[in-house]
């Protein structure tokens, strides 16, 4: 069984109004469980079902008096950054969708900000003969992130601002991490889909592994998004 780590992001945000109104209206966004209690309301989504069938968590959001907090799994052979940079845009939807019940404090979203465009900074500067014109300009839309930062502590106008910019530039760095990080998913899925037609629905994960120069736990990642996207099924002797 792969071993998923767990993170968590809290931000600092005062609850205005009751939660129960709250929790119709997260109620239609896709959720797969939404509870009450101890007066924190706590939506999770769940993602698939590993190669043992057992399914496992996405991500989770509590919104608390005080906090709204996110706690995600970060699968095995995916970096922290990437997956950070695959859940804040959701995260801060999120809290655009819950405006009308909390008055978040606005450095504690930046600060997450700020340490995604670091992270993401230092990978690129393992490699600065490749990567310096890219880290060159991470660089100055980090400075101009800096200088918006005073405009959203004045204006709630400015998480607006700051969730665009962090949308848009969330496929330009998923792009460049999974280039480092080797086969992509969709290479490791046709792969994948290509053996198992080859060798009549079966597939030994060590060999596939071995032809391929990746890990076993890599192959075993994108079994699971087979698996997940519906294009295989387990067979149970």
């Amino acid at each position: 069984m792969m071993y998923m780590a767990e993170e968590r992001i809290v931000v600092a945000a005062k609850q205005q109004k009751p939660l129960k109104a709250l929790a119709a209206l997260l109620g239609g966004l896709g959720f797969t469980k939404i509870s009450y209690s101890n007066k924190t309301l706590t939506v999770e989504k769940m993602k698939g079902q590993d190669i043992k069938g057992k399914p496992y968590l996405d991500y989770r959001v509590e919104f608390k008096g005080a906090s709204m907090e996110l706690s995600y799994t970060i699968p095995p052979n995916r970096s922290r950054v990437a997956r950070l940079l695959e859940l804040l845009p959701t995260f801060l939807n999120i809290i655009q969708v819950a405006e009308d019940y909390y008055v978040v404090k606005p450095s504690s979203i930046y600060a997450q900000i700020n340490l995604v465009l670091s992270e993401a900074s230092k990978i690129i500067d393992r490699d600065a003969v490749e990567f310096s014109t890219q880290l060159t300009d991470l660089q100055a839309r980090y400075a101009d992130l800096n200088a918006k930062y005073d405009d959203l502590v004045r204006s709630s106008e400015a998480n607006t601002r700051i969730l665009l910019e962090c949308e848009q530039k969330k496929d330009e760095l998923d792009k460049k991490l999974v280039r480092m990080s080797g086969m992509s998913d969709d290479l490791l899925r046709e792969a994948l889909y290509g053996w198992i037609r080859l060798h009549n629905g079966f597939i030994d994960v060590k060999e596939f592994a071995k032809a391929n120069s990746i890990a076993i736990t890599r192959a075993e990642e994108g079994l699971n998004l087979l698996i997940q996207e519906g294009y295989i099924r387990r067979r149970f002797e």
